[in-house]
């Protein structure tokens, strides 16, 4: 009997597809990329028609995909990866590792736009060759990324810090932030003042604006000027001129694209680009959703098409009627198929839930927090864009006045009513401070007509001030990013997340802050290379790389078109970096006190430093701040007797009080945002410290349980605490993550930690709970008495129940946890993986095992970072004497 094996990315996603298929398939996952450029290389021959050196990133898969595709029975060969560029390339290294240009008609193509059990029997029945086209955009897009970023990031290594990195859209991205940081520093608030009539009509209350003097628009810059118009209006009565009404008709918005649904969960939900993307790829590869099934939830995520089927619309439709009536349903269904978008993902429908008749409340209980929100978000937009329009009734009221000294004055009032709700029944798209107001924001007016006299209670003057450009949002950056045609909405995830990583931006208050960091190395990068950091460039790119994707342009000839002028610039840029990162670098007259050369500004992971320019030949450096690294000693804490210092480190000044003994960890503080360090004595020191411990510092209330949040320190360490719900009862209390100090934390994050423990879900097995949580050893995922390591504080909220139940089942068996795979070692050809240890993580190679530095991250480690410590670790055992007997 012949076999057909299907080969998809996830291996959530094979399951979810091998419960819809019956004998005769066998479903495998590549887990994600199977082959790439190599990590220590450029592994792009440029004398060569740019050939790509590609390397098996994955050789343990590989050889298991192999010996399933070679075994008897198997005829045919599905790839079945995502419907995109990436899974094109993907699906094509999969197949060429597995003999395809051997044996072209043993492998087929198909895509799966939502996985449900008739999506993938369609896809089944229709197969088609790989898209050549797709994977060249894609190999072009990867050579281009690698061109840019492994020639330019050296360049911030020297003189800056080892390992920062630039992109060719990441870095354009980061510009964007730090000019719209110049901007607002560059603002000079300009004062005005606008006037606002109070008024009464039958009881009812009303406001009227002053909206021309004279006939024309005006601006009174002083408080005296609008003291003037008040005072030429005292006693003129307000007797309405004229009322206009009309019926307004608001459309619902279109269902998510991925863009808008980005934008749309980072201000409804506050998630994270990088959140929502990982979040609903959970949910488009299927969920256990009780008697359903293993099914997918949503459509496929990465689109840029608002497109919907009309059998989704009519699904919508029937729960519509049922639920709100027939008149909450437009005559025919919205298919949102009218102008086209120049797209890579175009051909997708939108972000819908693949069956509308899946209430939210029905899924909730079978997903994770997160999950159950995104998919509650999608399932409200998509079954609102198929509702009727919103029905208002506005009236604009004008009230023309003579003043005492003949000058016209025109107030206005705008009012409106909601006649018919529509779709806003359902659902109404977040609003983030800054945006313009809409017609549900407006307050109705009192019944008025031509020649009413309406009370004055009060003719108000409020002074203002303009305002700068606000900062950008996880929202607004997404959005601005998608206007300008900077990168795909797919890539923005990815993109935002790695200049957060890399610390060249801070989110604040959920706006996006440079660090110092981040604006040094864009001036750097746009002093030297100006054409290749520039917008209007990365979208032209954008449309380039489309365009190989068409069909219309080969790969080859735009990297030849490209790299030339790049390569020159790039060696220009190099001739004068040197006279350039002084400039962009130099401490304003400051001087070594070694040597006398100028200092300049230098960074490690601990923030910066002043370092002399006559590096090396002299090695003169000191704190930004006048504080050494060892700190100042305040003095002794009276009550404690131990000693208390003024420190700095990688998030600014903090303050110290010495560990009570060896191995215990010391109590830290940082200092308020606005204090300098100079302002700091020991009183003010101890009385912060012993704040932290005792009342600790108080965030706000909680949200939803209205009790006060707070940040205190206890013996190990500082932790969250939601107020006792009544006197006698223990408060909530967690802990921060490591190396997070008390004043990074804000009511937001707290109330995020207080959710933990996260129940993941119940072991289908045992019965037992599985939940996620932060000990004293780090993020943990906990089944009865058993517990794993997670790689990441993120992964708390994000971990799904089949990875928790992975990393337990692991830990249970006794064999090492992998918390990431690095590659194979260049010598042996062994996978080398970092493990999770009880001493903390560390990376294992035949019989040497090397721990990671204190304070570098899993995340952060790459392969040729591993093969050295590997090194250092091997040399430093040979240098170790014996401990047995000499010999006589």
């Amino acid at each position: 009997m012949s076999h057909t094996l299907v080969i998809v990315e996830s291996p959530m996603k094979a399951r979810t597809i091998e419960k819809y298929l019956g004998d005769g398939y066998e479903v495998a996952a590549s887990v994600g990329h199977v082959r790439d450029l190599p990590k220590k290389e450029l592994g792009v021959d440029v004398e060569d028609g740019f050939k790509p050196k590609y390397v098996t990133t994955q050789p343990s898969v590989v050889r298991d995909l192999k010996k399933k595709a070679s075994a008897g029975g198997i005829t045919r060969i599905i790839l079945a990866t995502d419907p995109d560029r990436e899974g094109e390339a993907i699906a094509y290294h999969v197949a060429e590792r597995l003999g395809y240009e051997n044996d072209k008609s043993r492998f087929q193509r198909v895509t799966f736009h939502e996985i449900t059990k008739e999506a993938v029997q369609e896809a089944l029945d229709n197969p088609g060759p790989l898209d050549t086209n797709k994977i060249e955009a894609q190999q072009a897009r990867r050579i281009l990324d690698r061109l840019v970023g492994y020639q330019v990031s050296p360049m911030l290594w020297e003189p800056i810090r080892f390992g920062l990195s630039a992109g060719r859209v990441q870095t354009v991205t980061l510009r964007l932030i730090c000019e719209r940081e110049y901007e607002i520093r560059a603002f000079i608030e300009q004062e005005y003042w606008s006037i606002t009539a109070h008024l009464t009509k039958d009881s009812e209350k009303f406001e009227a604006k002053l909206h021309q003097i004279d006939g024309r628009k005006f601006k009174l810059s002083r408080e005296d000027a609008a003291a003037d118009v008040v005072g030429d209006l005292n006693g003129v009565p307000f007797v309405v001129s004229s009322v206009k009404r009309r019926e307004r008709r608001k459309n619902p918005a279109p269902p998510f694209t991925t863009s808008t649904l980005q934008q749309e969960a980072a201000k409804r939900l506050g998630f994270s680009a990088r959140a929502t993307m990982s979040t609903a790829q959970k949910l488009y590869e299927g969920k256990e959703i009780g008697g359903r099934g293993q099914i997918g939830l949503i459509t496929y995520m990465r689109t840029d098409s608002s497109r919907v089927s009309s059998g989704s619309t009519n699904q919508a439709r029937e729960w519509i009627t049922r639920e709100f009536g027939a008149s909450y349903i437009p005559k025919s269904p919205r298919l949102y198929s009218g102008k086209k978008q120049r797209a890579a993902q175009d051909a997708h429908e939108a972000v819908r839930p693949t069956d509308p008749m899946l209430h939210p409340s029905e899924a909730r209980s079978y997903l994770a927090e997160g999950e159950a929100k995104l998919y509650e978000l999608i399932w409200l937009r998509f079954v609102a864009s198929q509702m009727s329009p919103a029905v208002y009734d506005t009236t604009t009221v004008d009230f023309e006045l003579r003043g005492a000294s003949g000058g016209d004055y025109l107030f206005r009032s705008t009012g409106s009513i909601v006649k018919f709700q529509g779709f806003t029944r359902l659902y109404l798209e977040t609003r983030e401070s800054g945006e313009h107001r809409r017609l549900d924001d407006l307050e109705p007016l009192p019944e008025l007509a031509p020649e009413d006299l309406s009370e004055t209670e009060q003719i108000e003057p409020r002074q203002h001030f303009t305002q700068p450009p606000p900062r950008f949002s996880e929202a607004s950056l997404v959005k601005e990013l998608e206007k300008l045609g900077i990168g795909r909405p797919s890539t923005y995830a990815d993109t935002i997340g790695k200049i957060r990583d890399k610390d060249y931006v801070e989110l604040e208050k959920k706006r996006f802050h440079p660090t110092d960091l981040g604006e040094v190395v864009t001036k750097l990068l746009v002093r030297i290379l100006p054409n290749i950091f520039d917008v209007e460039f990365t979208s032209r790119m954008e449309n380039e790389l489309d365009r190989v994707e068409d069909g219309e342009v080969k790969w080859h000839g735009l990297l030849a078109d490209f790299y030339p002028g790049f390569r020159e610039r790039l060696e220009d840029g190099q001739e004068n970096s040197d006279q350039i990162i002084k400039e962009i670098l130099a401490a304003e007259g400051e001087t070594c006190e070694q040597c006398g050369q100028p200092m300049l500004v230098k960074w490690t992971k601990s923030g910066r430093f002043l370092g002399c320019s006559a590096y090396p030949e002299c090695k003169g450096k000191r704190s930004m701040d006048g504080i050494p690294p060892e700190g100042i000693e305040l003095g002794l804490h009276p009550a404690e007797g131990r000693q208390v210092r003024l420190k700095t480190g990688r998030y600014g000044p903090f303050l110290e009080l010495e560990a009570p003994e060896e191995g215990t960890k010391p109590k830290r503080v940082s200092l308020p945002e606005k204090m300098s360090p100079s302002e700091v004595d020991l009183e003010y020191a101890v009385k912060l410290l012993d704040d932290l411990s005792a009342e600790g510092i108080e965030l706000g209330l909680h949200p939803e349980e209205d009790r006060i949040v707070r940040v205190k320190d206890g013996p190990y360490g500082p932790y969250v605490e939601l107020e006792a719900p009544e006197e006698g009862t223990k408060p909530k209390r967690v802990s921060l993550p490591e190396k997070m100090s008390s004043s990074e934390v804000d009511l937001e994050y707290a109330v995020k930690l207080l959710e933990l423990p996260r129940t993941v879900g119940e072991d289908p097995n045992t019965g037992e709970e599985v939940a996620a949580g932060l000990g004293r050893y780090g993020p943990f995922v906990r089944r009865g008495k058993t517990f794993a390591n997670l790689k990441s504080f993120d992964a708390m909220w994000t971990v799904t129940l089949e990875e928790a139940l992975g990393l337990i089942d692991a830990k249970a068996s006794g064999k090492p946890q992998a918390l990431k795979e690095l590659g194979e070692h260049p010598d042996t050809g062994q996978e080398l993986f970092i493990y999770s240890g009880r001493w903390g993580p560390y990376i294992k190679h035949e019989k040497v095992n090397a721990g990671l530095p204190k304070g570098m991250e899993v995340d952060e480690v790459t392969l040729e970072m591993a093969i050295d410590l590997l090194e250092k670790k091997k040399a430093s055992r040979g240098k170790k004497k014996g401990r047995g007997r000499s010999k006589k």
